[in-house]
């Protein structure tokens, strides 16, 4: 287990719910993927995943106690759960079930973020749940 990399990943994520400066925690080359948006390479293509959320989703809050890691060597894997509210004011938090899950693969390169894979339904407060046969 690497503790110098779980600290880093998890200030990451402490870092985008205070909608800080997380850029100065990423390699200039980074890649950062998101559900439905895609791969975003080096910062300048990050601003404009950002660029993207930003109408979508108002605040997001990582709770750090629900975290559980997996570590090895450069690489760094959390699940948790997250809450928070879009900007049309709907909000979601953890139900206990699906609701908020979120899992993040991380790699780090030179004491920086290198990579950060996010897997989350970005459908935060499931409003297509009925787009499925097994929610009917």
């Amino acid at each position: 287990m690497n503790t110098a990399n779980e600290a880093l990943c998890r200030e990451f994520l402490k870092t985008m719910d205070a909608q800080g400066d997380v850029f100065a925690l990423l390699t200039d080359d980074v890649e950062l993927l998101f559900p439905k948006w895609g791969l975003a390479r080096g910062k300048e293509d990050l601003g404009r995943l950002y660029q993207s959320l930003g109408p979508y989703i108002r605040s997001i809050s990582h709770d750090a106690s629900s975290f559980r890691y997996l570590s090895d060597g450069d690489r760094v894997c959390i699940e948790g759960v997250s809450s928070g509210e879009l900007v049309d004011g709907r909000k979601w938090q953890p139900d206990g079930g699906t609701a908020g899950r979120f899992c993040t693969t991380f790699q780090v390169r030179d004491r920086l973020i290198s990579r950060v894979f996010i897997y989350i339904d970005p459908d935060y407060t499931d409003q297509t749940a009925g787009f499925y046969p097994w929610r009917k």
